[in-house]
């Protein structure tokens, strides 16, 4: 059975979807930014942090690692 999309995977997803054929990011490397932004968010709200501030980090994670992708 394959594994249920997170949310942070759909996301990238349908960023991938609106920029098309231009998106140069593989498929596996989404889905390793995906598992790594999740991770972080579950960290953060272990660590005492507010849902908003969690995702925050979150989202910085996926950001960065697509900015890493293109340098």
């Amino acid at each position: 059975m394959p594994k249920e999309m997170s949310y942070y995977r759909r996301y990238l997803q349908r960023l991938k979807e609106e920029w098309g054929i231009g998106f140069p990011v593989s498929d596996e490397v989404l889905d390793d930014l995906a598992d790594a932004a999740e991770e972080k968010y579950e960290n953060a709200r272990r660590d005492g942090l507010t849902v908003d501030q969690a995702q925050e980090l979150a989202m910085a994670v996926l950001v960065d690692g697509i900015g890493d992708e293109h340098t």
